[in-house]
C-alpha cells in the first residue's frame, strides 16, 4: 500500500486540485493524507468543501498551529509508516498536479532497485505544461554540494532529451517516493530545518545509508512553485535568510574537518558576491545582503548549540 501526503497552508485551491489528481491515479492501492498545517478556520472550512470527504481513500488531518514544512511532513510520515503501515510514502508539494500513472511508475522503479532508492521524476511547469522545470541534479567534480541541475533556467522544452532513467546526485521532494526500507534506515526529516534545505539533508542521509537517488522519466508532475513563502518572491530577504542558513547547516552536518571549512569559506564568498551583484543590477535589494550576513552570524551560534529550528526569521 502507498500513502501520499501533501500539506495545505491557506491554499485550498491548489491543494484541492492536487488531491483530486492523486485520487485519479490508477494501478495502486493509494491513500491520500492532506495535512492542514495551521490554515485559518475559513480556509480550512473551504478546503473541506472542495474535497470528496466521503472517499475512503482520503484522510484530512488538521494541525491547529503551523509547525513548518518539516514538522508537517513528519506528521504525514508518521501517519503513513507507523499508523497505516504503508510500503511506500509519496511526499509531494500541494501546488502540483500529478499524472494518473506517475505513482505506479515510481513504485515500479523503486522495486527495480530493491526499494533501496528514493525515486522522483519529471517536473513540468504548471503554466507551460510542455516545458520542464526540474528533473534532478547531477554529480559535480568537487563532491562538496556540487550538484549541477540538468534542466537549465527551469524552462526547457521536453524533446525527449531526459527520457532515460538516471541515478542523481540530488533530487527534490516536489515529489518523491520513499520506500519503507529507506525510511527504516533514514527516519524522519531533520528538525534542524524548518523550511529550505530539508530535502537535501534527507537525500544525503539516504545516500550515506547506502541508498540511491533515482530519476525515472515515466513519472510526471506539473508544479507551480514559489507560492508559499514571501508571496512568490524568490529574491526576498526572508527566503535569502532561510536558504543561506540551510546551506551552512548542510555543510557542517554532512562534511567534516577541512572539507566543511573549505565549503563554508567558498560558499560564503561566492554567495555574498552574487547577492551584491544582484543588488547592483537591480535584481535584489540591500535587505537581501543584510539577510545573508545575518544568517551567517546566526549560523555561528547555531553550530555551537545545534538547536531545533522553530522557523524564526527576522524578515
Amino acid at each position: 500500500m502507498i500513502t501520499a501526503i501533501t500539506l495545505n497552508y491557506n491554499q485550498n485551491d491548489y491543494t484541492s486540485k492536487c488531491a483530486l489528481s492523486v485520487l485519479e491515479s490508477v494501478g495502486e492501492d493509494i491513500h491520500l493524507v492532506v495535512i492542514d498545517n495551521g490554515s485559518t478556520e475559513d480556509n480550512f472550512r473551504e478546503l473541506k468543501s472542495l474535497l470528496p470527504l466521503d472517499d475512503s481513500r482520503l484522510t484530512v488531518h488538521r494541525i491547529v498551529d503551523n509547525i513548518g514544512y518539516v514538522g508537517g511532513v513528519n506528521v504525514g510520515l508518521k501517519i503513513a509508516f507507523e499508523q497505516r503501515n504503508s510500503d511506500y510514502t509519496l511526499v509531494m508539494n500541494n501546488d502540483t498536479i500529478i499524472d494518473s500513472k506517475a505513482i505506479t511508475e515510481l513504485i515500479q522503479t523503486a522495486k527495480k532497485h530493491d526499494n533501496k532508492a528514493i525515486v522522483s521524476g519529471k517536473v513540468y511547469n504548471y503554466d507551460e505544461q510542455d516545458t520542464l522545470q526540474f528533473i534532478g541534479n547531477g554529480k559535480g567534480k568537487t563532491g562538496l554540494l556540487d550538484f549541477p541541475a540538468f534542466v537549465k533556467n527551469r524552462r526547457e522544452k521536453d524533446l525527449g532529451q531526459y527520457d532515460q532513467e538516471m541515478e542523481m546526485g540530488m533530487i527534490d521532494d516536489i515529489f518523491w517516493l520513499i520506500p519503507k526500507l529507506v525510511f527504516d534506515q533514514v527516519g524522519y526529516y531533520s528538525n534542524y530545518f524548518f523550511l529550505y534545505g530539508e530535502q537535501n539533508d534527507y537525500a544525503l542521509r539516504a545516500v550515506k545509508a547506502g541508498n540511491k537517488l533515482i530519476y525515472t522519466p515515466n513519472a510526471k508532475i506539473w508544479h507551480k512553485g514559489k507560492v508559499t513563502t514571501a508571496d512568490g518572491d524568490s529574491n526576498s530577504p526572508k527566503i535569502e535568510y532561510w536558504r543561506s542558513f540551510a546551506v551552512m547547516k548542510i555543510a557542517v552536518l554532512h562534511f567534516s574537518g577541512a572539507d566543511s571549512k573549505k565549503l563554508l569559506s567558498q560558499w560564503k564568498y561566492k554567495r555574498t558576491l552574487k547577492v551584491m551583484i544582484w543588488i547592483l543590477t537591480g535584481k535584489s535589494k540591500f535587505s537581501s545582503l543584510k539577510a545573508h550576513l545575518l544568517a551567517i552570524k546566526h549560523f555561528k551560534f547555531w553550530n555551537k548549540v545545534r538547536y531545533v529550528d522553530n522557523g524564526y526569521n527576522p524578515f
